[in-house]
């Protein structure tokens, strides 16, 4: 009788699970969403009077009007997808060997740079700013894609090695048999075999880089200033006394990553379970 209650309970509570921490994720999302698209006053009200009729896109237009938000957003867009390009070439031309060859001590080497990854933001912020202060590069986009490239890479390495280390030598045999070199092999063979990885490694490069704000604020003060460091000053500055017009921007700032997301999601998925099943 117990091990038939159990097989009866046991659903429900995974599911039950899995409910809440979708709701515990996408809720704020959403209230975001609606509070962009709503005048403040309905949804301070107490309870909320939320109306459909009342429902206008006029704070995004205000924003995105606004020179220094959708400058914000396109240098986000621009350190993002050069950052997730540099982490998937160097971060490649890095697995493969790690993957491949009989190289000594590569376990060391992965352990040491994930290692090193771990060293919190905070301790390294002070010798990156004098660094790229020193090379003339703050408030750049090569400074922070120079930033996180470093932190991400690390990552990207152990993300590709895990997909390479699966693909079947045969076909980098036949590969090389056929006149390819090793960079051949990997450009021609290796990456797009393990295509939905190396799509799932994109975004997890890509997510990273626009979500990074520590680094974005201490290195940028202007010309470069990234949308999560705009967005920062939004929510404390009292110039914008409309609670829309900042939720406006908040919403301008998820709507890249979760349109790239959908976008790839069937590769993302397969990516994940290959992993997994690997």
């Amino acid at each position: 009788m117990r091990p038939f209650v159990y097989d009866r309970v046991r659903p429900v509570l995974l599911y039950a699970v899995a409910a809440f921490f979708v709701v515990w994720t996408v809720a704020p999302v959403l209230w975001i969403g609606t509070m962009s698209v709503q005048p403040e006053i309905n949804y301070v009200s107490v309870p909320p009077h939320l109306n459909v009729a009342d429902i206008s896109p006029r704070w995004y237009g205000e924003m995105l009007a606004q020179p220094d938000v959708s400058s914000a957003l396109l240098n986000s867009l621009i350190i993002a997808t050069v950052t997730m390009v540099l982490c998937l070439l160097l971060g490649a031309i890095a697995a493969y060997p790690l993957s491949r060859l009989n190289m000594p001590r590569k376990n060391w080497f992965l352990t040491v740079s994930i290692v090193a990854r771990m060293i919190p933001s905070m301790v390294l912020i002070i010798p990156m700013f004098l660094l790229m202060r020193q090379l003339h590069l703050l408030d750049t986009h090569l400074a922070l894609i120079i930033v996180y490239t470093t932190f991400l890479l690390p990552y990207v390495i152990w993300m590709l090695k895990n997909f390479f280390d699966h693909i079947p030598y045969a076909l980098e045999a036949a590969a090389r048999m056929d006149g390819c070199t090793r960079l051949g092999a990997l450009f021609r063979v290796m990456i797009p075999v393990a295509g939905p990885g190396v799509v799932a490694t994109a975004v997890f490069a890509f997510i990273g880089a626009w979500n990074e704000f520590l680094f974005g604020l201490i290195l940028s003060t202007r010309l470069a200033v990234p949308i999560t460091v705009k967005l920062s000053a939004l929510v404390s500055s009292t110039f914008h006394s409309d609670t829309s017009l900042v939720a406006a921007t908040g919403m301008l700032a998820t709507i890249p990553v979760i349109a790239l997301v959908f976008v790839l999601n069937r590769y993302i998925v397969r990516g994940l379970v290959e992993g997994v099943k690997y």
